[in-house]
């Protein structure tokens, strides 16, 4: 799939191409503003996770009451030109797979010209449909993101597994908090480092059932800077937004491209249809959107 857009007011062009984005600075000596229409939309599709994570940003409930989400999202991005549109949208929840109609919403997403992604926990492997998510997936999916839950390693590992045989664009997603998650994520980062795409480290914040956080940054760092040092290049390893602050201390030892956070992407709870900067950025609702 290529595709363009283009926002003079925002000094932005992009072009993206399977899976990629390339960025332009229409005048380079000034930056790149936040987009009224993003280029990537974070979708919450349900609440409903059976993961059971005493630190859930998201507090997601083994159950929840799940809505007719075809007709919000027609409604949504219908109303949009093609230019408006975002290049992609990373579904999730809760676990998006739970949702009824998870399989259609993947169809349709491709359907308006936009790439559908979506992150999950990997226990749908346990379900009897599991190879029809699998197939919707290799048919209609830009790419997976699996969360490398600890106390969830037997199915995200089976689900990491049945998606590398099957050649699926595959990412890890990591929460870093403490020393053990941060050798957790080293010993997993040696595991597969040439079998997926890329790692995006996500820090913990006290958000949901998440309480009493305690980042250990520096020891995180010194051991992200050891794996430069080791490896060279580190290409593979992405930073959640909320780890640009400290990013900003470290960007010259480890080499990376920073952009502000969240003026290129948005978080939109479907259930309620309220817009929100990010997902980590649930205390202030940007504007509910009248479909």
């Amino acid at each position: 799939m290529l595709k363009t857009r283009c926002f003079p007011e925002n000094n932005y062009k992009a072009i993206y191409f399977s899976g990629k984005t390339i960025r332009l600075k229409i005048d380079p000596k000034k930056e790149i503003t936040e987009l009224e229409y993003p280029e990537f939309y974070d979708i919450k599709l349900t609440n409903r996770c059976h993961g059971s994570c005493n630190y859930c940003y998201q507090n997601s409930l083994v159950d929840d009451n799940d809505y007719d989400a075809i007709e919000k999202l027609t409604k949504f991005f219908n109303s949009m030109n093609e230019n408006q549109k975002p290049f992609q949208i990373a579904y999730g929840g809760g676990e998006p797979t739970l949702h009824y109609q998870f399989n259609e919403i993947m169809k349709l997403t491709r359907d308006f010209g936009i790439s559908p992604n979506y992150t999950t926990n990997g226990m749908f492997i346990e379900n009897e449909n599991y190879n029809d998510i699998i197939e919707t997936t290799k048919k209609y999916c830009e790419g997976v993101a699996i969360t490398c839950h600890n106390h969830l390693e037997k199915f995200w590992k089976k689900c990491a597994e049945i998606m590398i045989n099957e050649k699926i664009f595959l990412n890890f997603h990591n929460l870093i908090y403490d020393r053990k998650s941060i050798d957790y994520f080293l010993d997993i980062y040696k595991q597969y480092k040439n079998k997926i795409k890329y790692f995006v480290l996500l820090p913990m914040i006290e958000h949901g059932r998440a309480k009493n956080v305690n980042t250990e940054f520096d020891y995180f760092f010194e051991k992200i800077i050891d794996l430069k040092e080791k490896h060279g290049e580190i290409n593979d390893i992405a930073f959640g937004a909320n780890f640009y602050p400290y990013l900003k201390k470290y960007k010259d030892k480890i080499d990376i491209s920073l952009y502000e956070p969240e003026i290129l992407s948005k978080y939109l709870d479907l259930k309620d249809m309220a817009l929100y900067k990010s997902s980590f950025n649930t205390n202030k609702v940007l504007k509910y959107i009248e479909i």
